[in-house]
């Protein structure tokens, strides 16, 4: 049986306006689900993002940047300056611009149906609370 974009936003408001999402027992992760798991987490292993290589690719400013590799403005400053008070961002900064890239990508990548449960789910979240 095939279903529409609009049965699957239809069965996904049912399922979270009538409390059904609370009552479905928890299950265990199938392979598929780790996998998609190792994928997401992925830019936390290996691939650390330099700043220039960040910066080629988006267009952020100096508070941006320090809301993004969760830092003080100030820490952001010294990768820009010159001299001795110059820094370079830590490994745990490069992680967060990865992380920032990877999921900027997808959501560019996301199929339209995705980004409106995602709406969809925010609003009711909202609701909600």
């Amino acid at each position: 049986m095939d279903f529409t974009d609009e049965d699957i936003i239809a069965l996904y408001l049912v399922t979270m306006t009538s409390g059904l999402a609370m009552s479905i027992a928890p299950r265990s992760p199938a392979q598929g689900h780790w996998e998609a798991l190792k994928t997401y987490f992925q830019p936390l292993g290996e691939q650390l993002m330099e700043l220039d290589e960040f910066l080629k690719h988006w267009n952020v400013s100096r508070e941006e940047l320090a809301f993004i590799c969760d830092c003080s403005l100030t820490t952001v400053n010294h990768w820009f300056s010159q001299g001795e008070h110059r820094r370079v961002p830590s490994e745990k900064h490069k992680q967060r611009m990865s992380i920032a890239h990877h999921i900027w990508t997808t959501v560019e990548t996301e199929p339209e149906y995705l980004q409106i449960l995602r709406e969809m789910y925010n609003k009711n979240r909202r609701r909600n609370s």
